[in-house]
């Protein structure tokens, strides 16, 4: 399992994902990654998904459990998020809403459907203690 910890305590990055709120810009992020745009508070008043265990809304203040959805991809105002496994929706909806191309169909595979249980991820408690500890230990 990776270890979060060094990109959520790198202040530079957190300090430049906080600027690009006051830009009007797309913003992507997938798998774990809206975990970093949480922790810069960008995910405050919007609506996300992602690659995130399920333990860490207790344990991550800054992370908003009320504006999770168990999609595989949503957007939000200006803020694109997927699940890991759900690149090839995720390139899509990046490259349509910038515009890159107006059809994306030769590039991707027809879109697969998911039951609401393939995109909740829960660790085991010993599992998350030993997560809780490689962040603690890196501190």
């Amino acid at each position: 399992m990776v270890n979060i910890s060094p990109a959520l305590q790198d202040e530079k990055l957190i300090s430049f994902l906080r600027s690009l709120d006051e830009q009007d810009i797309l913003i992507a992020a997938i798998s774990s990654a809206p975990l970093l745009l949480a922790k810069a508070g960008l995910l405050k008043n919007t609506k996300f998904t992602g690659g995130i265990w399920q333990n860490f809304f207790d344990y991550f203040e800054f992370l908003p459990r009320e504006n999770f959805q168990p999609k595989v991809l949503v957007q939000d105002k200006r803020i694109i998020t997927a699940i890991g496994f759900a690149h090839q929706e995720f390139a899509r909806k990046v490259i349509l809403s910038l515009r890159l191309a107006e059809n994306t169909d030769n590039y991707f595979k027809e879109r697969n459907e998911y039951a609401e249980e393939d995109l909740i991820f829960t660790l085991s408690d010993q599992e998350f203690d030993q997560v809780k500890r490689s962040i603690e230990n890196s501190l």
